[in-house]
């Protein structure tokens, strides 16, 4: 054989060699991936199984159905997490601790189930926070679904820990006018805005103004809606007869302000977001 066969021979597995080193990369590649997700989802299922066993414990010991415990759990985190928070342990200037809380755990099921079917104005002397309780979580929750959260909640009681301190979330005590905090962000490009379309109703602060619109300082609503939720809620209003009506005062679209733009809404929700977050301690 010749020196170019040779050649031609060395140079033909040349890429030979190359294609087969890719291929190994690509397998061991494909193999580091794989195993990866294994053991991820193992350790989730580990993770869930764990969980899974704990709530089973503490609704053994409870003497508390896990079925609706779990019912009750979806409830919550659709009804209750913008104010009360993902773990039940308080949102300042929203809602107060209702994990391992003292309320909850002196309070008969029927008196948990009133509570939450009737929500808790923010003029309510039982009110401390100044912050709407919404009826029904303000999504309408049927009887059976309460029912189902009041087991979530008293799952959130852990046998033996003490109850958590609710001071810090006893915003009215603190303001010493019924819980209004008056905050007036006049150099905000939205305050003119605020001032001319909701002011009356909801105060120059968004302090609110009794039997006539909720305070948004202290407002869940507020703080669990995008800006583009806000803004159309506003294009819309909320007429006396709306389920979710809590005032018994017309709402009008566009704060009766037919010509506000778009772009004038966004100012008018920045506005409120800033004083809210001034309020809160943002």
């Amino acid at each position: 054989m010749t020196s170019g066969s040779n050649s031609r021979m060395e140079s033909d597995r040349f890429p030979v060699l190359q294609i087969l080193f890719a291929a190994a990369l690509l397998v061991t590649f494909a193999a580091t991936v794989i195993g990866g997700a294994i053991a991820s989802n193992f350790r989730y299922g580990e993770t869930l199984r764990s969980q899974q066993l704990r709530e089973q414990r503490i609704a053994e010991e409870l003497s508390l159905d896990v079925t609706a415990l779990r019912r009750g759990q979806q409830s919550f985190q659709t009804a209750c997490v913008v104010c009360h928070g993902p773990r039940g342990d308080g949102v300042r200037g929203l809602g107060k601790p209702i994990h391992n809380s003292a309320f909850v755990q002196e309070s008969s099921d029927q008196e948990l189930f009133e509570l939450l079917v009737g929500g808790r104005e923010p003029n309510d002397p039982l009110n401390t926070t100044g912050a709407l309780m919404p009826p029904r979580g303000a999504q309408q929750l049927d009887d059976d679904r309460i029912n189902d959260l009041i087991v979530y909640l008293r799952f959130m009681q852990e046998p033996g820990v003490p109850p958590v301190s609710v001071e810090p979330w006893n915003i009215k005590a603190q303001a010493g006018n019924h819980g209004a905090t008056l905050i007036e962000l006049t150099a905000h490009p939205g305050y003119d805005l605020f001032i001319a379309s909701c002011s009356a109703c909801h105060g120059t602060g968004a302090q609110g103004v009794e039997s006539q619109g909720l305070p948004l300082t202290t407002s869940g609503f507020v703080r669990g809606k995008s800006d583009q939720d806000l803004i159309t809620f506003i294009k819309t209003g909320r007429p006396v007869w709306d389920a979710s009506n809590t005032t018994g005062v017309d709402m009008p679209p566009k704060g009766g302000n037919p010509a506000i733009t778009d772009e004038q809404l966004q100012a008018i929700v920045n506005y409120i977001r800033a004083v809210q977050d001034e309020a809160m301690g943002s």
